[in-house]
């Protein structure tokens, strides 16, 4: 896990992050943010039983990123939304400035495009899979595929909480909510799902072009 450049509005340790202007303005940011929470929650516990199984603490710490390198990461559209609208709305200054070059042209697997300095630009509304995605017993070397190299020592957490995660976001899709169980069950998510590096990313440049003329005559 990666320390975060931007920091959102903090609770107590374990508390959901809030951005209440912007959750009553965008009813699926709140949505995700519910589902987020829960994903985090999960995994934390998870990872407290794992390391008490196991005797061995989670390598992962601040300034790790061999996981944002040369990975593919399966996100959904309202993943990238979140991502979306925080690069455009809370980041700012030389950290904005900087992913937006780091975004012009990107498209090859490499470093994730939101490493920013070795430090996830987006943290905060991170997608599930870096959020559940840990290792255990020593860190990551350089260019280490530990998937490979040692599996054992992979972990991902909150996966018995897939259910309780579809109703967030599934009905996201303007999904019924009586449906919302078959379609789980029938990885209705999961095909909804695209790698990152795969997206049009340069876009969201343009976008956070556009809020900040926004916000420039809304200041004025």
């Amino acid at each position: 896990m990666i320390e975060p450049i931007a920091e959102p509005i903090a609770e107590p340790i374990a508390a959901r992050v809030r951005y209440p202007e912007f959750e009553a303005r965008h009813p699926w940011l709140a949505r995700l943010l519910d589902a987020y929470h829960i994903s985090d929650t999960a995994t934390r516990a998870d990872l407290e039983r794992e390391t008490a199984r196991r005797g061995v603490a989670v390598a992962c710490g601040p300034g790790c990123s061999n996981c944002c390198i040369d990975q593919c990461i399966p996100v959904t559209e309202f993943e990238v939304l979140g991502i979306w609208w925080y690069v455009a709305e809370i980041l700012e200054g030389a950290a904005q400035e900087e992913l937006k070059q780091r975004l012009l042209g990107f498209g090859e697997v490499g470093e994730c495009a939101f490493l920013v300095g070795g430090r996830c630009a987006v943290y905060p509304l991170r997608p599930f899979v870096c959020r559940q995605y840990h290792v255990f017993s020593r860190a990551c070397a350089p260019g280490e595929n530990v998937s490979e190299t040692r599996h054992a020592d992979v972990f991902r957490g909150a996966q018995d909480s897939g259910r309780e995660l579809a109703w967030q976001i599934i009905p996201l899709y303007g999904v019924a909510e009586e449906n919302v169980d078959w379609l789980f069950e029938s990885g209705y998510v999961s095909r909804k799902g695209k790698h990152l590096h795969t997206l049009p990313l340069d876009n969201i440049v343009m976008h956070m072009k556009t809020t900040a003329h926004r916000k420039k005559a809304r200041n004025a």
